[in-house]
């Protein structure tokens, strides 16, 4: 088990404006990109409501590109665009926008301990876990995210601070 960057940004869908804002989840790459053409100067504020730009996000299966996993490309537009043309329908993206807790939950302390525990210690009937396997999946974990001495401290330190 590994942790991965997951990113979500408010967008707006061209052509569903009247639907509000919608959650964009992506990946370390497609934020490296994104982060590269915000800070750039040369393209200005694309978020902005009025003077902003297009982003086309093209989305490839893994089938598609014949590779084992999918790939996104990103593309700003090189015109200035407003959101929408309707007042009404921006005052509402802007003010409606939903509270991305109230999408996604997310999971208090004890449940991702559990989650944690139940990972490290699978008893679903299938297959017993050996010492041995715990171990060596608790050593993984306590490397990755500190040095203390057991799984427990390295969860607390992990979503404690």
């Amino acid at each position: 088990m590994e942790a991965k960057l997951r990113t979500f940004a408010p967008v707006t869908v061209r052509g569903e404006e009247n639907q509000g804002s919608k959650f964009w989840g992506f990946g370390k790459t497609v934020y490296q990109e994104l982060l590269s053409i915000i800070a750039d100067p040369d393209y200005g504020d694309i978020s902005d409501p009025i003077n902003g730009r297009d982003v086309v996000v093209e989305f490839m299966t893994a089938e598609e590109t014949g590779a084992s996993f999918p790939k996104t490309n990103i593309r700003v537009k090189p015109n200035q665009t407003p959101i929408t043309e309707d007042k009404k329908v921006l005052t509402t993206l802007l003010d409606d926008q939903k509270d991305i807790r109230e999408v996604y939950n997310e999971l208090s302390y004890d449940e991702l301990a559990e989650a944690l525990g139940d990972w490290l210690n699978p008893n679903d009937g299938e297959e017993e876990t050996t010492k041995t396997d715990t171990i060596v999946a608790a050593s993984t974990l306590q490397s990755a995210v500190s040095s203390t001495s057991n799984v427990t401290d390295a969860f607390d330190d992990l979503f404690n601070k």
